[in-house]
C-alpha cells in the first residue's frame, strides 16, 4: 500500500507547494489535477500550477473514478490536488441545483461521493510509494447561507474524516507552515 500523507488547511495556506515539495525528489509522479476551468482566473491558477510541475511528471484530469486513473498509470507516486476540487465537481455532476433537493437526493449524491473515495482508497491500497492528497479544511468557517454550501462542507468534512482515518501522516497547512495532525 502506498504511504498515504493527507495535506489541508485553508485556501491559500501552502497545501499544494507543500505537496509538491514533498515529491519533489521522485523519479515518477502521478499528479492527479481535479480543477475544471471555467474561466480566464481558474485559467491563470491552472497554468501556475502546471508551470510548476517538473516536466516528468505526469498529469491526469480527473475528478471521478480516480480508481481507473490509477490503473491507467501503475507506476510512480501519487499527488491528487485536490480533494476539494474532485468533491465540488462530484456533487455538480449528481445536481447543478441544491436548494429545493430532497434530502433522499442529498442522501444519495452523498453516497455516491463515499463509494469514489472507497474506491480511490481501493487503489492508493494497490500501490506502493507515496501518495500525497490536497484537500481544503471546512471545519474554521461559518456556516454557509445557502444550502448547497451547508450540504458541501457536511460532505467535504466527512470525506476529509475518512482520508484522515486512512491516512499515515496527516497536516494542517497554515501560513506555508505544515502542523502535524497524525
Amino acid at each position: 500500500m502506498s504511504h498515504l500523507i493527507l495535506l489541508t488547511g485553508g485556501v491559500r495556506s501552502g497545501k499544494s507547494a507543500q505537496a509538491e515539495r514533498l515529491l519533489a525528489g521522485s523519479p515518477a509522479v502521478l499528479y492527479i489535477a481535479t480543477a475544471r476551468c471555467l474561466d480566464g482566473e481558474m485559467a491563470r491558477r491552472i497554468e501556475a500550477h502546471r508551470s510548476r510541475r517538473p516536466a516528468h511528471w505526469v498529469t491526469a484530469e480527473a475528478s471521478a473514478a480516480l480508481d481507473e486513473v490509477l490503473r491507467a498509470h501503475p507506476e510512480g507516486d501519487v499527488l491528487l490536488d485536490c480533494v476539494t476540487n474532485m468533491v465540488t465537481n462530484l456533487m455538480l455532476d449528481e445536481e447543478p441545483e441544491y436548494e429545493a433537493l430532497s434530502r433522499a437526493r442529498v442522501e444519495e449524491i452523498e453516497a455516491h461521493i463515499e463509494e469514489e473515495i472507497d474506491r480511490l482508497l481501493a487503489g492508493l491500497r494497490q500501490r506502493s510509494g507515496l501518495a500525497v492528497l490536497v484537500t481544503g479544511e471546512v471545519g474554521l468557517g461559518l456556516v454557509g447561507p445557502y444550502r448547497m454550501g451547508r450540504i458541501f462542507a457536511d460532505i467535504l468534512g466527512k470525506v476529509n474524516q475518512q482520508l484522515a482515518a486512512q491516512a499515515d501522516e496527516a497536516y494542517f497547512m497554515a501560513c506555508g507552515f505544515p502542523i502535524r495532525l497524525k
